[in-house]
């Protein structure tokens, strides 16, 4: 052996060396003699006790005696531990199944009080009619600038009720052959900001407007309880319940076809105050209109207004008051001549 060629050997080439392997596992006397040399005059004695102190572990170490279970108990302990794992897995998917079933019912009965709970709300626009039919084929003509909410599930729940604002024309279908002995399914409710009234088959015109309610009866048979002064009638046909802000629900005669004209887009009047026809203007098409001489307002007029457009009504109250019909954005002016 060339004890130069190790001079530069570090402690991972002493450990790669088969020479040098051989003399630290066997260290026969020529290895011995040579080593032993080399030791005495090495420039790199670091890595040369560093690689044979590693290699002298290595062949030293003594093995581990397993007792004759061994082998046995860890193959027990191996298959418990997969019995637990399975088990933990068998209640993790008992438990996703419980949470999953537990949501699946908390959301079955969530949607169920939203179905429950739900409406249907129909809205007309200034200048707009709609007529809608309620799901027990009811009629509901509703009027500009008004809407009426009902149940979703009116047919399941059998609640006929209806929320009303603004104004609509009612022909409500008959369920019901005894006028005293009326099953809660069978019962039509509309309710008003201030008016809650109960009806069998019947044709009648409600109002709530302006802090001014009203019920006009074409034909059958009302409840109507006013919700501000608590006072309750019974409406026959031909009759009108009013309610204003300065006087409680009172029963006063009317004619129908005047109340409910406005279905077929008309307005008859009956010594009707000009103001009073300019609120109506106001409440359909959503303008306000100024006479520029307060007189015109308490002008009263009789016959048939044509409602089917805001430029007609401004017509003729033009021509009824010797006026001209200004405009800006915002407001409309009736400009005595």
């Amino acid at each position: 052996m060339q004890a130069e060629k190790y001079q530069s050997f570090t402690t991972e080439d002493f450990l790669n060396d088969p020479e040098f392997i051989r003399f630290v596992r066997e260290g026969d006397a020529e290895d011995t003699r040579f080593w032993t040399a080399y030791e005495n005059s090495v420039v790199n004695l670091e890595a040369y006790r560093a690689a044979q102190k590693e290699l002298k572990f290595i062949f030293t170490a003594k093995r581990i005696a397993m007792p004759a279970s061994f082998e046995t108990d860890l193959l027990a302990r191996i298959e418990q531990s997969v019995d637990q794992q399975q088990r933990k897995k068998t209640v993790s998917r008992r438990l996703y199944l419980s949470i999953s079933s537990a949501a699946a019912i908390l959301a079955f009965v969530l949607l169920s009080f939203w179905l429950n709970t739900a409406n249907v709300t129909v809205i007309t626009r200034y200048g707009e009619k709609k007529s809608v039919t309620l799901p027990d084929g009811s009629i509901v003509m509703l009027n500009a600038n008004s809407s009426i909410k009902y149940p979703l599930l009116w047919r399941i729940n059998h609640r006929r009720h209806v929320e009303l604002k603004g104004e609509a024309y009612f022909k409500v279908v008959h369920l019901n052959n005894d006028p005293i002995n009326v099953a809660d399914k069978d019962r039509f409710l509309v309710n008003t900001n201030r008016l809650h009234i109960e009806v069998l088959g019947t044709e009648f015109d409600v109002k709530d407007r302006n802090q001014t309610a009203k019920i006009s009866l074409t034909k059958g048979r009302v409840s109507v309880l006013s919700l501000v002064s608590g006072k309750h009638y019974i409406l026959q046909p031909k009759q009108m319940a009013l309610e204003t802000t300065e006087e409680a629900l009172k029963i006063v005669q009317a004619d129908p076809s005047v109340e409910h004209a406005w279905v077929d887009g008309n307005r008859k009047m009956q010594k009707t105050k000009v103001k009073d026809i300019l609120q109506e203007f106001a409440d359909v098409y959503g303008r306000r209109v100024v006479l520029s001489d307060p007189a015109m307002a308490e002008v009263q007029i009789d016959g048939t207004i044509s409602f089917k457009s805001g430029e007609t009504v401004l017509f003729v109250l033009a021509n009824i008051l010797n006026a001209n019909v200004k405009k800006d954005s915002t407001t409309i002016i009736l400009q005595a001549k």
